[in-house]
C-alpha cells in the first residue's frame, strides 16, 4: 500500500503557527496571509515482481504568500519540519503585485514498508 504523504503535508503546514491558512487547492482570491497551498504529485519508484509498489517518489509544491513583509521565517520552518523527515527542499521567489510569494518544491522518496523518506540519487 502506498503511504499517503498527504495526511503529512497538512499536519505539518497546520503546525506552523504564522500561518493562518493552509489549502490543498487555491482559493478564488487570496485574501487570508499568511497562506500556503500545497500540491503532491507521486509516481512509482520501485515496484516488485508481483506489482507491488515498495517505494514512491513524491514532489510537493507550497506556495507562500505574505502580503507584505518577508517570508523567510516561514520558508526556513517549513523546509527545516520537512527536512526532519527527509525531504529535499529548493525555494524560489515568485513575488506578484500586491503580495509576496515563494514556491517550495520538495523531493523525496517514500519507503512504504517502513514509512520512512530518503533521498534516491
Amino acid at each position: 500500500m502506498v503511504y499517503n504523504v498527504n495526511v503529512d503535508v497538512n499536519r505539518i503546514l497546520k503546525s506552523i503557527s504564522a500561518l493562518r491558512s493552509v489549502r490543498s487547492a487555491y482559493p478564488d482570491e487570496i485574501t487570508v496571509f499568511p497562506m500556503a497551498v500545497y500540491q503532491t504529485r507521486r509516481s512509482t519508484y520501485v515496484r516488485t515482481g508481483d506489482n507491488v509498489e515498495t517505494d514512491t517518489n513524491w514532489q510537493i509544491v507550497i506556495d507562500i504568500f505574505i502580503q507584505e513583509g518577508s517570508l523567510t521565517f516561514i520558508v526556513d520552518e517549513v523546509t527545516d519540519k520537512f527536512a526532519q523527515i527527509g525531504f529535499e527542499a529548493t525555494v524560489q521567489q515568485a513575488n506578484q503585485a500586491g503580495f509576496n510569494r515563494a514556491i517550495i518544491t520538495l523531493i523525496g522518496v517514500v519507503d512504504n514498508t517502513n514509512n520512512h523518506v530518503y533521498q534516491a540519487h
